[in-house]
């Protein structure tokens, strides 16, 4: 009892200086995807900081980026797989932005956000260098103090935000290497603004495709609109294909989800007592759908969604220009929680262009950016009963989710390794993706409390046989 209590003391003890001397200096280094300076300073921020507690250090070049692994011994042999990504979303518009984008500073948000105080502002504080770096922190005083209760293997991914190409190739290829492995962690910052952990029990599975439509010709005068083909008006033709008048025109997602007895019992105990109006001002939605709370929210985790990120074609300067464009382009991505195969999903819609292209003069061409299925684990399981435990043991209740909105590659890990995979842990962040990604600061100390308890009370449950 006194190590468990010397370890919660230097946590604690030393909070603030983890957050000045390791966390910020972190969120400081640009590792946007792209930027190959960023991700190599990333890369060997992480393999300076677990030089000192890991047995083991392996790189792989990716098709753009290094992932690593790290084996680190703990009392139990069997490991633990913790995936961590080091990359981040670029910034896009840093004038929105309230100050460096990687300064790591501190400010209080807009309403309703000033609520929580200060808060750290940086790209990739809420997803998700915060997590990565408090997770390794944990295991690094636990490991000087012999304490580290299972065997870790960590897997960084620097890919994650391309759709992890080098990761899903990786542990194809390479599966013998986790055959030790027992299941899948990926630490993160999940509290909503009540204080509540929210706990998701699974992810939508994600298709992104571009579509570029082009002709020969060189932009001719609109007058002759009436000869030529239109790479733009085709654009808008076969997106209507895919999905128009707000729904799916394509058999395999034109069906509404059917939720699971199971997910119907979880999702009427969340909507007894979530608050939607809070996800909804902290996610700074001003207009949905629906008038109906309630219906938004359903259709928000369980309805497949149809997003046009990039469409580009035609003058996009100030003012008028009358012709036909040579060329149109789009990327969309579609996000699903039917248990449907992402090939199956991308062959319907490759269909449905070639069937298009047969009458147009348009030379079409669709690219497959990434595709993966979507992703359960078992509300029973030692995941989660492991998280749920770790957050009692800070006053901290769960809201389980049945699923997430958000896709992810988890169903990969789990269909090629046969790992259940969660994601979960204590911290208050937002604004991913976004601008003004933010942590809070106050938050910090329970995002490495709750890791430290997680791998306890996992250990413990391990221990004891109890296996779901």
């Amino acid at each position: 009892m006194k190590s468990i209590n010397k370890i919660e003391s230097e946590l604690k003890n030393s909070n603030n200086d983890f957050i000045d001397n390791d966390l910020r200096p972190f969120l400081r280094i640009p590792s946007n995807t792209s930027n190959k300076e960023g991700i190599q300073k990333a890369k060997d921020y992480i393999i300076f900081y677990i030089n000192s507690f890991s047995e083991e250090i392996a790189e792989y070049q990716g098709i753009s980026n290094p992932l690593f692994l790290a084996k680190v011994d703990g009392k139990i042999k069997d490991k633990l797989l913790i995936y961590m990504m080091y990359d981040t979303q670029p910034i896009s518009k840093e004038e929105d932005w309230i100050c460096d984008p990687f300064g790591a500073e501190f400010h209080k948000l807009d309403y309703p956000l000033d609520a929580l105080g200060d808060c750290i502002i940086a790209r990739g504080a809420y997803n998700s260098k915060t997590p990565l770096i408090c997770f390794l922190n944990v295991v690094r005083e636990l490991k000087r103090n012999n304490r580290l209760p299972i065997s870790l293997l960590f897997l960084f991914d620097g890919e994650e935000e391309i759709g992890s190409p080098t990761l899903l190739k990786f542990i194809e290829e390479k599966k013998n290497m986790f055959k030790d492995c027992i299941d899948a962690y990926y630490p993160s910052t999940k509290q909503s603004m009540s204080g509540n952990s929210i706990l998701k029990l699974g992810y939508k599975g994600i298709l992104s495709l571009t579509i570029k439509v082009l002709s020969k010709n060189k932009e001719p005068h609109s007058a002759f609109s009436a000869m030529i083909p239109n790479p733009a008006a085709d654009l808008i033709s076969i997106l209507n294909l895919i999905y128009s008048n707000s729904e799916f025109q394509i058999r395999s997602l034109k069906k509404s989800y059917d939720m699971t007895k199971e997910e119907e019992l979880i999702l009427n105990e969340l909507l007894s007592k979530l608050d939607i109006q809070s996800i909804k001002k902290k996610a700074g939605i001003l207009q949905t759908r629906e008038n109906d709370a309630k219906s938004d929210f359903i259709n928000y985790l369980f309805n497949p969604t149809f997003n046009i990120s990039t469409l580009k074609s035609g003058f996009l300067e100030e003012g008028l220009k009358n012709y036909v464009p040579n060329e149109a382009i789009c990327n969309i991505d579609i996000r699903f929680a039917h248990d449907l195969p992402v090939d199956v999903l991308f062959q319907e819609i490759k269909g449905k262009i070639e069937e298009f292209s047969k009458s147009s003069k348009s030379e079409i061409k669709l690219i497959k950016n990434l595709g993966y299925e979507s992703s359960r684990v078992n509300k029973d399981s030692l995941l989660v009963k492991s998280l749920i435990k770790s957050a009692l043991n800070l006053g901290v209740q769960t809201e389980l989710w049945p699923i997430s909105a958000a896709a992810a590659p988890l169903s990969k890990i789990q269909k090629i390794l046969g790992l259940n995979f969660i994601t979960g842990g204590l911290g208050i962040g937002g604004f991913a993706h976004s601008a003004n990604e933010f942590i809070q600061y106050d938050s910090i100390l329970n995002t490495r409390l709750s890791y430290y308890y997680f791998l306890r009370e996992y250990s413990n449950l391990h221990k004891e046989g109890d296996y779901c």
